[in-house]
């Protein structure tokens, strides 16, 4: 399945290279393969989520509805909230909203606005007038239909490295993480004895909602493609460079300064604690020694150590790590046993897609390759303690103005979100000799 995802990504890489182009195209054949190509890959897509799913033993429940007051809501929704996101669910929803970004408000029926207006009902007290759909306005814009969501949350997941083993959230407004800042140990009391209550407090790691957008130029003839092949190109070509700005800001976010999450490497402040410095001045990652990643290990606390993971360049594992060998010449490095594993069941393909950014291991625990950490840098830690919200509302917006000239259309992404580390114990880094 891996490498027919792989083969219908270059292909699509194709395609837009011809789009935009600007050469006579056939747009009814390109239309038709980029359709086809897009159901196989949902296809794919599916069935790894379904592979995922029994791998970690989840199990889907009957939807349980409560009573609110006459409502059948889901959890904390109002009436309206559930009304809107079940709007966004519709196959009618997706349709209405990628013809309003082909043709324009003009082109809707009715029935397609009616559904538009329920899709996007209700604001989150920061989303610009311009971006929500209204029939009064001059914008083409709307919240992405959920289905839509859902293919890019599975793209997201897939080719990220980092992403797939953070904690994820998708919470309205801002988000308060509760975490232990100060507490006590056990105690052992004799019968009867008053037991102290201890100093234990709770902090929380306050996330707001700052905006990512990314704006695209594409030609006008994908006005002319189908709903399913323009889904497929909007999502390639626009929430591509949404995917990499968050995959960088997990690690490499400057904060709240800046309007932007908080990086795991920003967050954190380093020192002897929870820092390793290795080998000589100049030498770099060929500096790295055994040594280096044992006491690098022994720096995090051992609570950590079940669920913590390397994070590190490719040039740093493949230059650097991988020539390292212990006392009796075993290297430090092993390649992901899980890779390449097959089963009677899934087509001769790997069994469990949630591990394909785990390329080996070191000292036992996974490591990951991102090429969005600094050469020489090595990060070690449980990233379950990296927390990542996407505020609600994630809308595309149309404009022809900006690429008059040019007989151009832009799109305009734009979501609202924040992340931020809880526990800084929980990580730990090394860095070259300067």
């Amino acid at each position: 399945m891996y490498k027919r995802l792989k083969e219908i990504e270059s292909r699509k890489t194709e395609i837009r290279g011809l789009i935009e182009s600007g050469n006579d195209l056939d747009v009814q054949a390109i239309s038709t393969e980029l359709e086809t190509l897009s159901k196989e890959e949902r296809g794919i897509l599916d069935k790894i989520e379904l592979l995922q799913k029994a791998s970690t033993g989840a199990v889907v429940l009957n939807e349980v509805h409560e009573n609110r007051g006459g409502f059948q809501g889901q959890g904390g929704l109002s009436a309206g909230e559930h009304d809107m996101l079940e709007a966004r669910k519709s196959k009618e929803y997706r349709s209405a909203f990628f013809k309003m970004l082909q043709a324009g408000k003009s082109s809707l029926m009715p029935e397609e606005r009616n559904i538009l207006h329920r899709g996007n009902a209700i604001g989150n007290g920061k989303n610009l007038t311009e971006f929500r759909f209204t029939s009064d306005s001059t914008s083409a814009g709307a919240a992405i239909p959920q289905i839509t969501w859902d293919m890019v949350i599975q793209k997201l997941l897939i080719v990220s490295a980092v992403y797939p083993f953070i904690s994820k959230y998708n919470l309205k407004g801002n988000l308060k993480v509760p975490y232990e800042d100060v507490f006590n140990d056990a105690a052992w009391t004799a019968e009867g004895t008053t037991v102290n209550p201890g100093n234990d407090t709770l902090a929380g790691l306050l996330l707001s909602a700052y905006d990512l957008i990314k704006t695209v130029q594409v030609s006008r003839v994908v006005e002319h493609l189908s709903v399913d092949a323009f889904e497929s190109y909007i999502v390639d070509k626009l929430f591509r460079k949404l995917m990499v700005a968050i995959e960088n800001a997990i690690l490499n976010g400057t904060g709240a300064t800046n309007k932007q999450p908080t990086g795991i490497l920003n967050a954190i402040t380093w020192g002897t604690g929870n820092q390793v410095i290795y080998g000589k001045s100049g030498q770099g990652i060929t500096g790295l020694t055994y040594d280096s990643f044992t006491a690098l290990k022994g720096k995090l606390l051992a609570p950590y150590h079940a669920n913590a993971f390397w994070v590190m360049s490719s040039n740093t594992l493949y230059t650097g790590v991988c020539a390292i060998k212990d006392a009796l010449g075993r290297p430090i490095f092993l390649d992901n046993p899980q890779w390449g594993l097959t089963n009677a069941n899934n087509n001769g393909e790997q069994v469990d897609y949630s591990k394909t950014a785990i390329v080996g291991r070191i000292l036992g625990n996974p490591v990951i390759m991102s090429p969005y950490i600094p050469d020489g840098t090595i990060l070690f830690g449980d990233l379950r303690f990296y927390h990542f919200n996407l505020s609600v509302d994630v809308l595309i917006e149309k404009s022809y103005e900006y690429g008059f000239a040019s007989n151009d259309v832009w799109y305009k992404g734009w979501l609202l979100a924040d992340g931020g580390v809880s526990q800084s114990e929980a990580f730990v880094m090394a860095l070259p000799h300067s």
